[in-house]
């Protein structure tokens, strides 16, 4: 459905630029060779309305019947087919149309003194070139999305006889789906370089993913529509006043902080000031977008890249980085220590500078803004840590990231520096980050803690399977991770996801609703609220809830059969699927400042939102909560907007 989309987007488009060319330029046609010019023209405009008429009825084809009810679009695949031979058709067609457009036009010979415009033909070729361009991104979206593990079918039967064979039938579709998988990784990353570290996350990546999705059968446009189920679900849970679902495991328990709410919550406040800045020049553009790039030039100065004593590595040739934490943190060039904005796998860019007001040494990470960064976000099996005495087990790809900025402290002598810089012993040092950068600062401050005692760290919605649980308990006392409202990276796991998972199958099978009625809903329900009442759970369950055998595959292969399998995993509370990827559940590190908005009934739309602060606990991040908050309440700006509001306001007492 999602490429069909992409094909209906190109070919209107085309059609109307092709349409447009023709009808502007039909009477200039009359002329020699002018008559090809016109048949491509006419062919391809058949050709496109052709394949517009087609993608109108798949579409209409496809929003028939419920998500688990394919019964009335039987006849897609024949659709489908149907449509890839006007694909080749139309690469065919513009084939033709390049030997015509690029012929020698300027020598034919003139009929009747008539010769043809050159701007029809360069319109030709222009069109021609356009088409090939939009042919090469189909094909090549194609080649990402298409899915070659679906024609696969095992027919066995459950006796002891084909065991074997299914086993051996198993093993072989799972390295196929990671061979699939890591082809889209190396293709969607293809500029993130051919090292040693990229095939290891290559690799990794892949193998989760394939392990992931080994037992769905669903395109992006069901996980919408089973996102928004599950909305519905977790609404009508919350007015019943019940519990929200947790999966069963254990969770770290984690004793409150010595230090007042209140006081934390202002050094939060403080230091967040250098985890924005670490993203440089990109996000102080995007917070500043009226007078950014003024402020930007007062500090930068071109062609840095050719002169020596540069603060910043790596940065680019105007200093636009170091210039966005100048203006961020107030930061001068005698306080910064060493500032490197060098971007690898298992490599972020970060900055160690002198806060003289707080008397600290603050090392500052830059969270993902990059696909080299989503690559190490996206290696997820846990390794273990070095620390003495602690087995303590931790995300790969964020251990790697902090290992490297810790060996490029420790062989430079940074930290030292910074002291020697500070001439005063009363100085801590303090480690920061947001997401990404959270992850690695608190891993760094865990591997560093030893040599420097009083080190705190302040991780910004840091990831949720970061750490295991001696992890936490180990770092409960010098790391705080502040979150604000339903921001799901603290509480992405492999086994909340796996939750989420077995819940969205759970509730596609039982949903008998169109997925367009279900997008159109959800659209409605993000600009006006929930209406008062929401569709009780048996109106969705009156359909197909009896049919369904969540132990059986996920496509049923019986002819004739009209109902999709969606299969939840095996097990009962939690699903298994990435017990082969890691054994160790992680969680997010440290202690928590949950930060909440307070919901006012009063507040119009550009009101100023207020907030309330409170210590929270792991079990509150323990599941993922589905609201189109879950991703706004990640972006840095309004973590910083929060914080400042709290530290306006007299923070309540913790509850």
């Amino acid at each position: 459905m999602n490429m069909i989309n992409i094909f209906y987007c190109s070919s209107l488009s085309r059609l109307a630029a092709i349409a447009s060319v023709y009808i502007s330029h039909r009477e200039t046609l009359r002329c020699p060779g002018g008559e090809l010019l016109e048949a491509y023209f006419i062919g391809f405009i058949a050709l496109i309305s052709l394949a517009i008429i087609l993608e109108l009825i798949i579409i209409y084809t496809s929003g028939q019947g419920s998500i688990t009810n394919t019964h009335p679009r039987r006849f897609i695949p024949l659709f489908l087919y149907i449509r890839l031979v006007i694909f080749l058709l139309e690469l065919v067609w513009s084939g033709v149309g390049a030997y015509w457009g690029f012929s020698e036009w300027e020598n034919r010979t003139p009929v009747e003194g008539k010769a043809c415009d050159m701007s029809v033909v360069r319109a030709v070729k222009g069109t021609v070139v356009t088409s090939w361009i939009i042919s090469f991104f189909i094909l090549i979206a194609v080649f990402i999305f298409f899915d070659p593990l679906g024609s696969i079918d095992d027919t066995t039967d459950d006796d002891d006889e084909h065991l074997s064979h299914s086993r051996e039938f198993l093993s072989t579709t799972g390295n196929a789906a990671k061979q699939v998988w890591e082809r889209r990784c190396r293709l969607l990353c293809c500029c993130a370089g051919n090292d040693e570290n990229s095939q290891d996350a290559f690799s990794d990546v892949s193998a989760l993913m394939a392990t992931f999705f080994k037992d769905l059968d669903i395109v992006p446009s069901d996980i919408a529509a089973g996102l928004v189920l599950l909305q519905y679900d977790q609404e009508r849970h919350q007015r019943r006043g019940e519990r929200p679902h947790i999966p069963q495991r254990i969770i770290p328990l984690v004793p409150p902080p010595i230090m007042p709410l209140e006081e934390e919550v202002d050094k939060c406040c403080h230091y967040i000031f250098y985890a924005l800045g670490c993203y440089g020049w990109m996000y102080y553009m995007y917070d500043n977008m009226s007078c950014g790039l003024c402020n930007l030039c007062r500090h930068c100065q071109c062609c840095m890249c050719c002169r020596s004593g540069r603060v910043a590595q790596h940065d680019n040739c105007c200093n636009c980085n170091t210039s966005a934490v100048k203006q961020l943190t107030n930061l001068k060039d005698k306080d910064i220590v060493y500032m490197s904005y060098r971007n690898k796998i298992y490599e972020v860019p970060f900055f160690v500078a002198l806060d003289h007001n707080e008397k600290a040494v603050v090392v500052s990470i830059r969270g993902t803004l990059s696909l080299k960064d989503a690559l190490t976000d996206a290696t997820a099996e846990c390794e273990q840590m070095d620390i003495e005495g602690h087995e303590i087990y931790a995300h790969k790809g964020i251990l790697r990231s902090a290992k490297t900025i810790k060996t490029i402290l420790t062989d430079n002598q940074i930290i030292e520096q910074a002291f020697q810089k500070a001439e005063s012993d009363d100085y801590s040092v303090v480690v920061v980050g947001h997401s990404l950068g959270a992850g690695t600062a608190s891993l760094l401050s865990i591997m560093l803690k030893s040599r420097w005692p009083s080190l705190t760290c302040f991780a910004y919605a840091p990831p949720g399977g970061l750490i295991s649980a001696a992890g936490v308990q180990y770092s409960a006392d010098f790391i705080c991770s502040v979150v604000l409202g339903e921001d799901v990276v603290p509480r992405l796991t492999l086994e909340t996801l796996d939750d989420l998972k077995e819940r969205m199958s759970s509730v596609i099978k039982k949903s008998t609703r169109p997925k367009y009625q279900l997008m159109l809903g959800a659209c409605w329900h993000s600009f006006f609220g929930f209406p008062e009442k929401l569709p009780e759970e048996s109106e969705d369950n009156s359909g197909n809830q009896e049919s369904l055998d969540p132990q059986q595959p996920l496509i049923d292969g019986s002819p004739g059969s009209p109902v999709r399998q969606v299969y939840s995993g095996e097990g009962s509370s939690t699903s298994t699927s990435s017990q082969s990827v890691h054994k160790v559940a992680l969680y997010p590190p440290g202690h928590f400042i949950w930060i909440q908005e307070t919901r006012s009934v009063n507040r119009s739309c550009f009101g100023k939102r207020r907030y309330e602060a409170q210590f929270g606990r792991h079990e509150d991040f323990s599941y993922i909560i589905i609201n189109p908050s879950m991703v706004t309440d990640h972006i840095p700006n309004n973590l910083f907007h929060a914080l400042c509001y709290l530290k306006e306001q007299t923070v309540p007492e913790d509850v």
